[in-house]
């Protein structure tokens, strides 16, 4: 069965990427559970997806959108998917990608790529050149696909009472690869 929406990528390019504001918590919200729920059944227990929701839907959940450079993909005016990005680590030189999530009647279309796409390129204009993203075992193929490479694997915490089973990936962008061209004198 084909997901509705119809197109192929060609959607992915008649959707309006924009910041995503408080306004939109609420179906951000609904979009987080609905995905995580559709995409991760042969890869986390219920009892894990039941954590996540719980979490999704709990008060620290508004503090952990906040806290990130969120985009969301809006088809229609709808909610579509989301992707963010913000500083990681002590040195401030990594750039980690997160909260990539696209609903489930919209994979496949080109939307992740697209969303991952423009948080990557907000990070490199901050002046990012690597970047990290912790991915549900589902998920790998697609980051692998957009050059990420895992690193490790383990448990990753995503809030209070929340620790699911992740791969860790990382990419690096050569500086000559994103440096504007400039004609010999």
């Amino acid at each position: 069965m084909r997901p509705i929406g119809g197109g192929g990528p060609v959607l992915a390019e008649r959707v309006a990427i924009r910041r995503v504001g408080i306004d939109d918590y609420s179906d951000v919200r609904y979009l987080h559970a609905k995905s995580l729920v559709a995409h991760t059944a042969d890869t986390l227990s219920e009892a894990e997806v039941a954590t996540y929701v719980a979490l999704v839907y709990s008060a620290a959940y508004g503090d952990i959108l906040a806290g990130a450079d969120l985009h969301g993909a809006f088809k229609d005016g709808q909610l579509v998917g989301t992707a963010s990005w913000q500083a990681n680590g002590d040195d401030g030189k990594v750039a980690r990608i997160s909260a990539v999530f696209v609903h489930p009647l919209f994979v496949r279309l080109g939307i992740g790529r697209r969303l991952v796409g423009e948080v990557e390129a907000r990070a490199l204009q901050s002046g990012f050149d690597h970047f990290s993203i912790s991915a549900i075992g589902n998920s790998v193929p697609f980051f692998e696909k957009l050059g990420y490479e895992v690193s490790s694997r383990g448990v990753k915490s995503f809030g209070p009472g929340c620790a699911l089973p992740v791969a860790f990936l990382r990419k690096r962008v050569p500086r000559q690869a994103r440096a504007p061209h400039s004609p010999a004198a």
